[in-house]
């Protein structure tokens, strides 16, 4: 469609003409269709993609506020703002796709600025929960060989904070013994008599937090699980990760 034309045919739809306006957007579904699926991902179908149904309301929106005095493309502009509310979209239903990051070909769009920002923001955000996922997972392989579960530690973690935080002192004294530490990862045991004797803490209060002492250690003496050193309370593991 000539440039000319589709400004005499936005103008129209804008003083009200209504068959302009939906015969303008009856033509223009495949290129809706191109920009939504392109930036799902995925092909879209209509009646089918809720994101088509938001797409074309955003059209639809586009027509009503593109203004030929600022410079950009009614194409560019519609991209734009097709773009914005499916990120919208997204945010709200907690949907996060994978999308572009970095804006296609120019169409002097007046925001693509806006939207690849956006777009990254969710995408930093989905493999930022994805790392944590797989962290959580290894930690679940490596406290299997210590015959603990993460349902385990639900069950034993100190309930009292003064119980929680001499424990957590105690994991942290053994992850500064090398012996100590090569001892627990060799036999897959706590050398209890030497941490009672380094520690002063009571053999009882150490076997009876046996499982919460190992699962801290683990988390703090090795690099892999660091992302979970804020989670050493077990049951905010469980929850994150949904397995409680």
């Amino acid at each position: 469609m000539q440039e000319q034309t589709i400004q005499q045919t936005l103008q129209a739809a804008k003083k009200g003409n209504k068959l302009a306006r939906e015969e303008f957007i009856e033509n223009h579904k495949p290129l809706i269709l191109k920009i939504s699926s392109n930036l799902c991902k995925r092909y879209l179908t209509w009646g089918h993609d809720e994101e088509l149904s938001i797409a074309l309301v955003a059209f639809n929106e586009a027509i009503d506020d593109y203004d030929p005095v600022q410079g950009a493309s009614f194409y560019g502009f519609a991209k734009t703002i097709i773009t914005r509310r499916l990120i919208d979209y997204f945010r709200k239903e907690s949907k996060h796709q994978l999308l572009s990051l970095t804006p296609s070909e120019s169409d002097n769009d007046i925001d693509h600025h806006y939207a690849s920002e956006a777009s990254l923001d969710i995408y930093k955000e989905k493999e930022q929960h994805n790392d944590f996922a797989e962290t959580v997972k290894s930690y679940i392989i490596v406290l299997a060989e210590y015959g603990i579960t993460l349902e385990n530690l639900v069950e034993v973690s100190p309930k009292h904070r003064d119980s929680k935080a001499t424990l957590y002192k105690v994991a942290q004294k053994l992850c500064s013994q090398p012996d100590l530490l090569q001892y627990l990862t060799k036999n897959k045991c706590l050398p209890l008599k030497e941490l009672e004797l380094l520690t002063g803490v009571k053999r009882k209060v150490l076997e009876r937090g046996r499982k919460y002492l190992i699962a801290t250690v683990l988390i703090l003496s090795d690099p892999e699980f660091r992302s979970l050193k804020n989670f050493t309370q077990i049951d905010s593991i469980t929850t994150r990760k949904g397995l409680a």
